[in-house]
């Protein structure tokens, strides 16, 4: 699912993300609790949507058990989850997306809501590809691994819940503008050690 992606995250964004591996298991472990918070909150705003609930109970009953599997990587390492801080790449996404042009549909907030909710986690799983892949995290390679499969399917269930309640050709269209300002906004945001954080001046 990462090939929907209107960019590719360059290979040396994982060194950057390495220097500091506390600071990036801290902000994955953030990432996972907003993940399920996410997910409780399309349950609670939608509570009458056709399958949604039994579409997302899964999906957060699993990113409880990621969130639990990052504190265990924590603890390893005597470190705790620490203080969340704001996320330029998250309030950049959200901005984004109440930029493009209205939808005059009848609950036209829940696109958004999935399409970001997609874009998310198709970014998490490349993201992970390239972390599982860095030579300088080797001991967390098996670890974000285990996390792609996941990240992939997640990603893939929000735009079907979004495909299932609005016409195809609206969702695929937002969805390929949403996610070039996606990409254009990494472009915009240094590399560091957060699982979404930008890749300017990184090249492969």
């Amino acid at each position: 699912m990462s090939g929907r992606l209107a960019s590719r995250t360059p290979d040396a964004w994982a060194e950057h993300a390495a220097e500091d591996v506390v600071a990036l298991l801290s902000d994955h472990a953030h990432c996972e609790l907003k993940a399920a918070a996410n997910a409780m909150t399309m349950l609670k705003r939608n509570p009458d949507r056709p399958g949604l609930a039994l579409r997302l109970a899964p999906l957060l009953r699993e990113e409880c058990d990621h969130l639990q599997r990052v504190l265990r990587e924590l603890d390893a390492r005597g470190a705790v989850l620490g203080q969340d801080t704001p996320n330029p790449w998250a309030a950049g996404l959200h901005a984004a997306a109440r930029a493009l042009p209205p939808v005059r549909l009848p609950h036209a907030g829940f696109l958004d809501v999935a399409l970001v909710s997609a874009l998310i986690e198709l970014r998490s799983h490349e993201r992970f590809e390239r972390l599982a892949a860095c030579a300088a995290l080797a001991d967390l390679a098996p670890f974000y691994r285990g996390l792609c499969e996941a990240e992939a399917r997640h990603g893939e269930l929000f735009t079907d819940v979004a495909k299932e309640a609005f016409p195809e050709a609206l969702v695929e269209e937002r969805f390929a503008a949403l996610a070039r300002e996606e990409a254009a906004l990494l472009e915009r945001l240094p590399p560091g050690p957060r699982v979404h954080s930008g890749v300017a001046g990184l090249r492969d």
